[in-house]
């Protein structure tokens, strides 16, 4: 048990030093957000949020989300098992830190400036209770990792509506035109503050820089001593079909389980926790 722990420390910190660094591979004289200018286009109208959410920029779904996971971390943590996409789910709204601090104060309009972390240009557009963010950018530098070389078109196209408290993200790297890796997520809090996680990523190469199609779509519904998780694998790579629950008011682990097997992947694992400890099916 003490060296799974020791497994996990490590996992954290990897992920940790991978998100802070998620934008190496920028202009190294690029500005941070801070240094930066932030061009507004409009930026001046009150923003009016109607609804009964409590959500008022990007990164309220991941103070949402964390606060879920905290409350199932000392059983994911105290596992036997070692599952790193019950930790990675939840990592695509670091993004969303930076596109917040683009408009600080919450107006309407389009504003654009260097990201904090990334430090290469990214924009926000917010109309009411409704969001669009993202950037295009191309590599300057290799990073740490083979989907990260100089030259490589970065990409991401990310939506939110804080009304109805869902949020969508698709981020992919292009080399020679082709798509190399992707990856695309949906979250929605649903009614009782539970949280759903349906999120894929593909790849066409591995870590040793070979061609190989690979594909993991991991689904979590996440709540008070709840984290029901379903986890596929498929080898489709890039190309994947975009599976998607945003518009469903629930998905159940059973309804993941059957959509993911209809698209093509085999169920690795199940599960869930319960009276604070986790199990797999």
């Amino acid at each position: 048990m003490f060296q799974i722990k020791i497994k996990v420390a490590l996992f954290y910190l990897i992920l940790c030093i991978t998100l802070t660094i998620s934008g190496c591979g920028g202009s190294s004289d690029s500005e941070s957000t801070g240094d930066a200018a932030v061009k507004q286009s409009g930026g001046t109208e009150e923003v009016d949020l109607k609804g009964s959410s409590d959500f008022k920029k990007i990164s309220d779904f991941c103070d949402a989300w964390n606060s879920l996971y905290n409350q199932n971390e000392a059983a994911i943590n105290n596992s036997e098992y070692i599952i790193f996409e019950l930790v990675a789910a939840g990592t695509d709204f670091i993004s969303g830190v930076q596109y917040d601090l683009l408009n600080m104060e919450n107006k309407n309009g389009r504003f654009e400036g260097d990201l904090m972390m990334a430090g290469f240009p990214g924009f926000l557009e917010r109309s009411e209770s409704k969001m669009s963010f993202g950037y295009d950018y191309i590599r300057e530098e290799d990073g740490f990792a083979p989907t990260m070389k100089a030259g490589d078109r970065i990409v991401e196209e990310g939506s939110c509506d804080l009304g109805k408290e869902t949020y969508q993200t698709e981020t992919f790297t292009e080399r020679n035109g082709e798509k190399i890796e992707r990856i695309y997520s949906e979250y929605k809090r649903i009614k009782g503050g539970e949280m759903i996680c349906l999120r894929t990523t593909g790849h066409s190469i591995n870590a040793r820089e070979e061609a190989e199609l690979s594909n993991t779509c991991t689904y979590i519904k996440a709540g008070k001593d709840q984290y029901d998780f379903v986890i596929g694998k498929a080898a489709q790579g890039p190309t994947f079909e975009k599976l998607s629950f945003i518009d469903k008011d629930d998905l159940t682990k059973d309804e993941a389980r059957q959509m993911l097997e209809a698209a093509g992947y085999q169920i690795e694992q199940s599960g869930g926790i319960a009276n604070g400890t986790l199990f797999v099916d």
